[in-house]
């Protein structure tokens, strides 16, 4: 079968990763799939693509040489937008299949709507409607999903979301949760060496490892430093815990916070005037994240929205809990299985209380761990879920272009 994958981005965050485990996966397990990439945007990931199937990726240069400009314009030469190099890699390819890694592609797909041999399409949905607003539009959307022959949502919430907003029969919308890429339930990825045993530690890494030496209790969030995800609520929870905590000690840390962004700016200029910067690290994003989450005692989550974060079931996967906001996505159902807490949406009083209970109480701490980790490994290992992608790739292409 001849797979197109198109994924909006290259960065190492939950889509673009997914994509590259169940590539990694399909190749590994010879399922006759003859893959090629093309990423709309191009991030660290593409040479992990790369190693696997022919890969081309969207950069736009700052300054591009006259020569190229004009040979855009007359269509010769370099492709001048996402969509044409879209357009250019299937005329090349011939795909049976386009495998739409996230519903925010329909801006890029007008050319092969008009194409009455266009190859069938598969779309798996990892955003809610806030996303979809702020990443696309109601009509992109629609265009993408009536070129999809089968949609696939990485969460329920996610499917009745695309119901209720976009009048996607639940018929024409599988459910098929988020994975990791360890080989097989229970064969989950070790318990993490200390980080002083990495080549290189940075020394931005020094005061986890010394409060972990320290009998301190560590939390911390790992992911974009945006709205979305409730960077901007991050100093302020850190304010309520130092309220809550009374003098225990605590530090909270936030993974994947960039120095140059300028909501990182902005938050360290709040947490300094707030006399709080002791509190906290802050630590940009790193190739691997379970090193880091692994050592934390509990995962927060301060999203406003996000269907099935990847980094909550790495959390589980080394038995770490986590605390979410209720109405905050589709991580909430998995908490409510006895696998961490959900708190009232954007309650940090009750998030502080939720984590300064969990630090006097380790035996809670474990019990929920191990309750994660152990459903982790039950539904979470790529060996369960990818043959399920596999077969619905395969119906979208028994079904052949849909006519939406």
């Amino acid at each position: 079968m001849r797979v197109l994958f198109v994924s909006h981005m290259a960065t190492r965050s939950g889509a673009p990763l997914l994509l590259l485990w169940l590539l990694r996966w399909l190749m590994a397990h010879g399922r006759g799939i003859e893959p090629a990439v093309v990423l709309l945007s191009d991030g660290p990931l593409r040479p992990d693509f790369e190693a696997l199937a022919p890969t081309e990726a969207w950069s736009r240069p700052l300054f591009q040489p006259l020569r190229e400009r004009v040979a855009a314009r007359l269509g010769r030469g370099r492709a001048g937008s996402p969509a044409e190099l879209l357009e250019a890699a299937v005329q090349r390819h011939r795909p049976e299949l386009i495998y739409l890694n996230t519903l925010v592609l329909g801006q890029h797909l007008k050319g092969l709507g008009a194409d009455p041999a266009r190859p069938a399409c598969l779309s798996h949905v990892h955003e809610l409607e806030t996303t979809l607003a702020t990443m696309s539009s109601p009509e992109a959307v629609a265009r993408q999903l009536a070129l999809s022959s089968v949609v696939v949502a990485c969460a329920e919430g996610v499917r009745q979301s695309l119901h209720n907003h976009h009048g996607l029969p639940l018929n024409r919308c599988t459910v098929i949760p988020g994975f990791l890429p360890f080989a097989a339930p229970g064969q989950g990825p070790p318990a993490p060496a200390p980080l002083a045993e990495e080549p290189g530690l940075e020394p931005a890494l020094e005061p986890l490892e010394s409060a972990l030496a320290a009998g301190t209790f560590v939390f911390g969030f790992a992911g974009q430093a945006i709205a979305r995800k409730g960077f901007d609520l991050f100093p302020l929870l850190v304010r309520e815990c130092e309220r809550v905590f009374a003098g225990q000690p605590f530090l909270a840390v936030w993974l994947g916070a960039s120095p140059g962004q300028e909501e990182v700016i902005v938050a360290r200029r709040d947490l300094q005037l707030l006399g709080l910067e002791h509190r906290v690290l802050l630590l940009p994003p790193r190739p691997s994240a379970i090193g880091v989450i692994g050592r934390f005692a509990v995962h927060g989550l301060l999203s406003r929205e996000d269907p099935y974060p990847l980094v909550a079931l790495e959390a589980a996967a080394a038995a770490v809990p986590t605390i979410c906001f209720d109405g905050g996505g589709g991580i909430v159902d998995f908490v409510a299985d006895g696998c961490g807490l959900a708190v009232p949406y954007l309650d940090l009083a009750a998030f502080a209380t939720a984590l300064h209970r969990l630090s006097n109480d380790p035996e809670s701490r474990r019990r929920l761990g191990e309750r994660s980790r152990a459903r982790v490994w039950r539904e979470s290992g790529i060996d369960d879920v990818a043959p399920r992608l596999l077969a619905c790739m395969e119906r979208a292409v028994a079904a052949g272009p849909h006519h939406g």
